[in-house]
């Protein structure tokens, strides 16, 4: 909004211009008033004594009788108290009206309308503590006033009284919560206590991405994760990167990485468990960005019973074992019934049943070692 008197531009909110301190809504002038109700007493003092002396001629009393005389005195003494009362009302009336004429001033000087007047003029000459006291008084007549709330953060600010600005620009945030300078106030309040948890907080209430980059001036962007945590069946190749191209540190055991992180050069194999993956970046002058945690549950699969055709039986004629080898895996085998995980033959392609009676025990063991339960099977040979 445009300040029709000085031309400058008003931040939305203002009812004032904070260059001029013009009112831009219509806020009566107080001043004004006060001058007229003055003049209006000033003028019906004047038509009581116009009224009082209207002809301009004294006209003289005269002689009467002796009757007449006593009637006279008693009526003039009658006329003596009232004589003397109307002076006591005149002297009444008269204090009323000096109180009025030095009341009024000082009420119109302490209006809300007038202290946000002078509280913006103060802030627009950069007297930051004058304007704040211009700003309490008008928060003490209305605290629910957007204005006086959103002055006070601001002069809070100037004045170095941080967790103040903090406390009365928060509240302006509730009115106005896409205000991008409330939030950048916040900031600056925020960075000069040294609260970054405030900080990182604050970023997430950020409602648009103008909001947002705000932040970029006062956070360290943290690690990203090439895969979320959850859970999973097979190991997890996990990869830290950060856009800004700092050093990253991490660590394996749920312990704050800014102190006993190591440094990520290569990726991280995460095997079979609960691991809780903690990183932070490190910029070049030393500062580290928020601390953020992923954990992981990886429970391999189970490997089932290893299937082979045929089954065990008698045969007559020469048949060939099949084993079923699932992929990432191998099989092995023995026929005397022995462990085939210890001492057994690697499977690769199928193989003829033995003559006679014998016991056909196969493993399947996966790329990380698990092995499966062992199959045995009694197989008879006997050819005709």
């Amino acid at each position: 909004m445009i300040c029709k008197k000085c031309g400058a531009e008003i931040e939305s909110g203002f009812l004032y211009c904070p260059k001029c301190g013009e009112s831009i809504q219509l806020v009566p002038n107080y001043d004004v008033l006060e001058e007229e109700l003055l003049s209006r007493v000033v003028e019906d003092k004047d038509k009581a004594k116009d009224n009082r002396f209207a002809t301009g001629v004294y006209k003289p009393v005269a002689k009467a009788s002796t009757k007449q005389t006593e009637k006279k005195s008693s009526t003039t003494a009658s006329s003596t108290k009232q004589i003397d009362l109307i002076k006591k009302l005149g002297v009444f009336v008269g204090i009323v009206i000096l109180g009025l004429i030095i009341i009024i001033p000082l009420l119109g000087s302490h209006s809300y309308d007038n202290l946000m007047n002078k509280a913006v003029y103060a802030e627009s000459e950069e007297q930051f503590a004058k304007a704040l006291g211009f700003y309490e008084e008008a928060y003490n007549l209305d605290d629910s006033s957007f204005e006086a709330i959103y002055g006070l953060g601001r002069m809070y600010l100037k004045v170095k009284e941080y967790e103040n600005a903090i406390e009365f620009l928060n509240k302006a945030l509730t009115f106005d919560p896409a205000n991008k300078k409330i939030y950048s106030y916040l900031l600056e309040s925020y960075y000069a206590l040294g609260d970054l948890d405030s900080i990182y907080a604050l970023r997430e209430t950020a409602p648009n991405d103008d909001i947002l980059q705000l932040f970029s001036d006062y956070v360290i962007n943290p690690p990203e994760f090439s895969e979320a945590g959850g859970d999973y069946e097979e190991d997890v190749v996990l990869t830290l990167s950060n856009s800004d191209g700092n050093q990253i540190f991490y660590t394996l055991n749920g312990k704050n990485p800014t102190i006993s992180g190591k440094l990520f050069s290569k990726p991280i194999i995460l095997k079979e468990g609960t691991t809780e993956v903690k990183a932070v970046s490190l910029n070049s002058t030393g500062e580290y960005s928020e601390v953020v945690t992923e954990v992981y549950n990886i429970t391999y699969k189970a490997l089932e019973t290893p299937v082979v055709s045929p089954s065990a039986g008698t045969y007559t004629q020469q048949e060939y074992i099949t084993i079923t080898v699932p992929e990432g895996c191998k099989a092995y085998y023995t026929w005397d019934g022995t462990d085939p995980s210890v001492s057994g033959t690697l499977y690769t392609q199928p193989f003829p049943i033995l003559k006679g009676a014998s016991v056909l025990s196969v493993v399947i063991i996966d790329s990380k070692g698990n092995n499966s339960p062992i199959y045995h099977g009694d197989y008879i040979y006997n050819p005709q």
